[in-house]
């Protein structure tokens, strides 16, 4: 059990920090002077509160990059549909189409250049793709250096098997979202579903990519994008 002190690692994502108070089943991680709120069930102890880090070439209690290698996988092509972001009235009269695979969640974020011959000077369009059968309800956000907190970017729903846009960013401010925490809500309209728990994931972007046109690759929900992971049921 995860206490006080500890430094721990993300389980849904990259990164981690030192538990500096626990609430319930909430963990708040540290890490560059901000706390992040974690579920105790999403984080891995690698170094016990009072111990010393371990020496070079010892066994670590986690192998992060070997979690997140196990993660990637390559899934069939689903039907979604881009959409700009549209009321919730709107999003309940539109017919619901599942997939066979839609029980289990599968969530990411998408940046797209609009000209990526220029990218000093494009714009990165920043969309959310929701890869299941359940509606969420979901909130996004970005780091406030000067309150050294955390505020909301963009807040809404999105539908089943739909990806909406989000924000759009330039080279001079994509640093804005370096950091950023996805919180959502899953359900299911009109009908019975299992309940999932809601999502809080933590990122840390690597904003050198978004100068490199390589890095923007063909992918299963875009043409040419950086696709981010944000949480999978799969396997």
């Amino acid at each position: 059990m995860a206490q006080i002190g500890d430094t721990v690692r993300f389980l849904n994502t990259t990164g981690g920090g030192k538990i500096t108070r626990i609430d319930g089943k909430i963990a708040y991680v540290e890490e560059d002077g901000f706390e992040t709120p974690v579920l105790l069930k999403d984080i891995v102890v690698v170094l016990p509160a009072g111990h010393e880090p371990r020496t070079a070439g010892a066994n670590l209690m986690f192998d992060q990059s070997a979690f997140d290698n196990g993660k990637k996988e390559v899934r069939p092509e689903t039907r979604l549909t881009k959409e700009i972001p549209s009321p919730v009235k709107e999003a309940e009269e539109l017919p619901v189409e599942e997939t066979n695979f839609g029980e289990e969640m599968n969530v990411l974020m998408i940046f797209e250049p609009e000209n990526i011959k220029n990218l000093s000077k494009s714009k990165i369009n920043m969309a959310l793709v929701n890869d299941s059968n359940f509606f969420l309800f979901f909130n996004i956000l970005i780091r406030d250096f000067n309150e050294k907190a955390w505020k909301s970017l963009f807040s809404g729903e999105v539908a089943p098997n739909e990806i909406i846009d989000v924000a759009s960013f330039t080279q001079e401010n994509i640093s804005e979202i370096e950091r950023f925490v996805f919180q959502a809500m899953a359900y299911k309209k009109g009908k019975t579903y299992q309940v999932k728990y809601p999502l809080n994931v933590s990122k840390k972007l690597d904003l050198t990519k978004f100068f490199k046109p390589h890095c923007f690759r063909s992918g299963i929900f875009s043409e040419l994008a950086i696709e981010i992971p944000l949480y999978s049921e799969r396997r």
